[in-house]
Formats: structure tokens, sequence, C-alpha cells
């Protein structure tokens, strides 16, 4: 089975993700990272987009091979953002991402914020499969 969703904006990447902040731990003090406002913002949104378009009777008992199509507001490494989305689709479907497959279709620079965004594509591969997404008549959620 397949479905997919849309993401608008452009996520943060690992390097925005993450600061270093001082904890205590009654006397002793140490160093950690922790999420970024922005981060923490952008993974909220997307974990209630794909929980609203993920379809009810999906549930995958293996692998899961996800394609992303990047349009971006600047040119960044995709594996710098795929942490932030993997994060947010492990939280929204419960599906542990050491059994995601990511596949990066595209990216694209495009030049006006509103039309970044990332398109995705979930496969259960357990689900036949024909080759690459058409991304044209994988029905979405609205």
């Amino acid at each position: 089975m397949k479905w997919s969703f849309t993401i608008p904006g452009q996520p943060p990447s690992w390097n925005a993700s993450y600061r270093i902040a001082r904890q205590r731990n009654g006397q002793k003090v140490f160093h950690t990272l922790v999420k970024t406002p922005r981060a923490v913002e952008y993974q909220n949104a997307a974990r209630l987009i794909i929980g609203a378009s993920k379809p009810s009777r999906w549930k995958p008992t293996d692998q899961v091979r996800i394609y992303y199509r990047f349009y971006l507001t600047r040119d960044i490494d995709c594996d710098n953002i795929l942490k932030a989305l993997n994060d947010s689709i492990e939280d929204a479907t419960g599906i542990n991402d050491k059994r995601f497959l990511p596949c990066v279709i595209s990216k694209e620079v495009v030049r006006k914020p509103k039309d970044a965004r990332v398109e995705v594509v979930l496969e259960d591969l357990r689900s036949p499969c024909v080759g690459l997404p058409s991304w044209n008549t994988i029905p979405t959620r609205s």
C-alpha cells in the first residue's frame, strides 16, 4: 500500500535542529543536545499533517520505503534534512525509523519561500511494487 502527503516549508537541517545546553543533575553539570524551537515547531506541524494523511488500514509489518521530493529555498544536503522528517514520520505512524528505507527522488531550489515543500510517499514493502512511484497517481488524503 502506498500513501502520500506534502509538508509545506523547508525542513530544518540537522545543524540547525540542535543546540548545546547546560543541564544540572544535582551538583553535577553536564552538556547535552536539545532541539531548537524551530525544529520542534516544524516537527509538530509535520506530525499533524502526517497523522491526518495516514490511512487507518496502513499497518506495515516489514520495512517501509520512503520517497522524498524536495523543493527548497536554499540548497542544502539532503541527508541533513532527513533526520527531522524521519523523526516526524516515526512519531506520527508509530513505526520505528530503523525500518525506513529513504530514497531521495529529486531536489530543486525554488524562488519563492511559499513554494518550499517536501512531497513524501510511503510504501509498505510487502505490497507489490512496480518501480518508482508515479506522483500523479498516488492517492492523497485532503
